[in-house]
């Protein structure tokens, strides 16, 4: 059996950390869709909740702007879910790509935590989230050159690489969803535990989805300080 598993050492620079989400198998991730309308709805959604508040000002960005410096992740590197709220807030909202990257985008706008998946049958071994030793081989999604992870900096990893740079900043190509994806390792993180209710409605409501509109079979799963593995499906 593989295995998903978060470092100690992760939640002793972060003992408040969560990441939840859920194991997909049997999915159907070449249903017919039309994502461009949830999509835009949800960048609406998130533009009023954000309203004229700074990012830098942000509660919802300021966790993770502290945890990339302390990591030592490259100036100007920000969360995926800041990215992303970026551009709804300039009316630029990202395009349909297949319905599980569209559905943990949707997730990830509405709530307003970082959220992105793996393909599992394109991962090699177990996945771990901790301190990259630095030169881990990495592709960033629609790259043509590595960008390896820097030594200490966290990073998903598995045993052929890094799989995603910077905790959430930026997923590899080489395990990216595709509509031919029939299972995958979806993720969502907070630093913040005052969130953890909205978290939990967040992965329920990714769940609920993923259900109804890819036919697949969900196991949800909470990873915290106090439980730092989940099985995965060989």
């Amino acid at each position: 059996m593989r295995e998903f598993v978060i470092d100690k050492k992760i939640f002793i620079l972060f003992p408040q950390a969560r990441v939840c989400g859920l194991v997909i198998e049997d999915m159907d991730n070449d249903v017919p869709w039309n994502g461009a309308g949830i999509l835009e709805l949800a960048c609406r959604e998130a533009a009023a909740r954000l309203g004229e508040v700074p990012f830098g000002k942000s509660p919802y960005f300021i966790p993770w702007r502290e945890a990339y410096r302390a990591f030592g992740a490259p100036k100007g590197y920000r969360s995926s879910v800041e990215g992303l709220a970026k551009r709804a807030v300039k009316d630029s909202c990202p395009p349909s790509i297949n319905p599980l990257v569209d559905l943990y985008n949707v997730t990830s706008l509405k709530y307003l935590f970082p959220c992105g998946a793996e393909d599992l049958d394109a991962v090699v071994g177990d996945i771990r989230l901790a301190a990259a030793r630095g030169g881990e081989h990495f592709l960033p999604l629609g790259a043509e050159e590595e960008d390896p992870p820097r030594e200490g900096e966290f990073a998903y990893m598995d045993d052929a690489g890094a799989i995603c740079r910077c905790w959430n900043w930026r997923e590899a190509d080489r395990t990216k969803l595709t509509r031919r994806t029939k299972r995958a390792l979806l993720c969502m993180e907070s630093l913040a535990p005052e969130r953890d209710e909205e978290l939990r409605k967040a992965l329920g409501f990714i769940n609920g989805a993923v259900w109804e509109n890819l036919g697949a079979r969900t196991a949800t799963f909470w990873l915290d300080a106090d439980c730092r593995r989940v099985d995965l499906p060989e």
